[in-house]
Formats: structure tokens, C-alpha cells, sequence
């Protein structure tokens, strides 16, 4: 079924893409990829619905049911299904279970929320492919899926990007903007809601989040210097260089010190490790799971 979705999409954005001027993904654009968590992010929201085992036994019953009606559809019917946004049989209940997740309760899935120095190219296409075969298996699932996709309107890259133009850097994100929305219609994605971080809700929001980290002491002001890379929004270490340059191949250039306000995040590495141990299945893919577990350890 996820495999027949992917096909049909993506026969549909290889025909249209001179409709939009996609990019096809070079060089340091996103590209295609494997997709891992950092590319999307999959995660069943807080709200939980707890069950009895007559309620689990009852589930089971009726998935396999769900599963034995849906085999016996014609290849026809399934596509049709696969395009709907919503169960079109009341015995699809949910998906298999997991440590963390009891393939039952809400599920809340995002693309990366893009960036908008350039025109969208065939890496946005594929994550956003991806997500949404993933909502609409969930949907199909009978789950109540939340699908958020959007862009990220802000960041050096921007401004430079703006100024190559010659308009403002809020002319440029809104027209940039637009090209993504139309990308996400010509696919059929059935995203919920599209988010702008240059919308005054989502302003909103992040003061709401400074305020209450800053009145619980989570914020503190520090400063950095180092060799920094505008491409990649990273510092690097001097070892990490490469005949002077990022190992991403990107110019580096250095920063002096600088006052910037930083997160705590030190404060969380033992409550990190703790969690990833009580719960083995949270890393994905697993072959990343000693990668962060080192990282963590390091020191944050």
C-alpha cells in the first residue's frame, strides 16, 4: 500500500516539475535521502488512552479482520482507499504497538519545516512524500493524525539571499513561501496545517516558550567564538577543518567573541541517558543509537 502511494506521487511530481522551477537536489541542497529523523520527525503527541486486556483482545481481533478486508479489495479499490484522508471501515482501530507508543492514541508527524533561501527541489518533494504516506497509513488506521508541514523564514542565508534580490527579507520569504504551499498541493499532501515562522501566532509562541524557560533559569547569557559556516549554520573546531573549510565543503569564516544567550541544555544530559535507557526503542534508526548515547555522554 505505502509502496503503491510513493509510486503514484511520485510519477505525478517527476511529470510536474518544470511546473514549479524545482531544483533537482546538488551540491549542498537537501537532496534525496534516506529518511531518518533528521529529515522527519514521528512522534505520538502526549494524550494518551489507556485499554483493558478484553479492550486489546477485542483490537487484535479486529485488525486482523481490517486486514483480511482489505487483502481481499481489488487493486483498484486499494489505490482509491490509499488517496483518502480518512478510515473508510470502522474496523481500522490502530497500528502495532511500541515502547512508546500504544498504536492507539493521537499521532503527530512534520516535515522538516523548509527552508527558504532558494525554490523548493526534489529533496522537499521526497520528505514530504514520505510524511504523508505516513499520515495517510495512520489515517487508514483509524488514528487521529496531526500532519504539520511549513517553512523556516529566517537565518543568514535568508538575508543574503534577500539581498542578492535586492527586496526586503520579508518580500523574499513571501514569495519563496508560496512556492513551497504550491508544492505540497500539486503533490496531494494532506497536511493539517502549514505553518509560517514568520506568523504572528508562531511569534507568539516562541516568546511564550523564551518567557517561561528564562523564569525557570534555562537561559543563560554567554559568549562563542569559532570558525563558522553561513551554509551550514555550524561552528566547527579548527581540527575539523578541511584545506580551510568546512568537511561539508562550505567557506568558513571566523567570529570573534560574541555575548549570545544560551539554552542549558547540560543540565538534561543524565536525564537524557536515563530516558534513552528506559526506553531502547526512541533513537531511530537504531545503527544512530551509540552515535547519540557518545554524543550525549560527551558533555552538552
Amino acid at each position: 500500500m505505502i509502496t503503491a502511494t510513493y509510486i503514484v506521487q511520485a510519477m505525478i511530481l517527476i511529470k510536474s516539475l518544470g511546473g514549479l522551477g524545482l531544483r533537482r537536489g546538488v551540491g549542498s541542497g537537501v537532496g534525496v535521502a534516506p529518511l531518518t529523523t533528521a529529515h522527519a520527525f514521528i512522534a505520538p503527541t502526549t494524550t494518551t488512552r489507556t485499554s483493558s486486556s478484553a479492550a486489546a483482545a477485542a483490537f487484535q481481533k479486529k485488525t486482523a479482520t481490517a486486514a483480511a478486508a482489505i487483502s481481499a479489495r481489488s487493486s483498484a479499490g486499494r489505490m482509491m482507499q490509499l488517496f483518502s484522508t480518512t478510515p473508510t471501515s470502522s474496523s481500522s482501530i490502530g497500528t502495532p504497538a511500541t515502547s512508546y507508543d500504544d498504536g492507539i492514541r493521537p499521532y503527530q508527524i512534520t516535515t522538516p519545516i523548509y527552508y527558504v533561501n532558494d525554490k523548493p527541489h526534489i529533496g522537499h518533494a521526497y520528505t514530504s512524500i514520505a510524511c504523508d504516506v505516513l499520515a495517510r497509513y495512520m489515517r487508514l488506521s483509524g488514528r487521529e493524525v496531526f500532519f504539520l508541514s511549513g517553512t523556516d523564514e529566517h537565518g543568514q542565508k535568508v538575508e543574503q539571499s534577500a539581498a542578492n534580490k535586492k527586496v526586503s527579507p520579508q518580500e523574499f520569504v513571501d514569495t519563496v513561501s508560496v512556492a513551497f504551499r504550491e508544492l505540497l498541493d500539486l503533490l496531494n499532501i494532506s497536511h493539517d496545517q502549514f505553518i509560517r515562522t514568520t506568523d504572528p501566532t508562531h511569534k507568539a509562541a516562541v516568546q511564550h516558550l523564551w518567557k517561561t524557560l528564562a523564569d525557570n533559569d534555562q537561559i543563560y547569557l554567554g559568549q562563542y567564538e569559532g570558525w563558522y559556516s553561513v551554509r551550514d549554520e555550524c561552528f566547527y573546531n579548527e581540527s575539523e577543518l578541511v584545506d580551510g573549510k568546512a568537511p561539508t565543503g562550505a567557506d568558513v569564516e571566523w567570529v570573534a567573541k560574541e555575548e549570545s544567550y544560551f539554552f542549558k541544555l547540560s543540565e538534561y544530559g543524565d536525564k537524557l541517558l536515563e530516558f534513552y535507557e528506559q526506553n531502547p526503542d526512541f533513537i531511530a534508526p537504531k545503527s544512530r543509537r551509540n552515535e547519540v548515547l557518545s554524543f550525549v555522554k560527551g558533555g552538552l
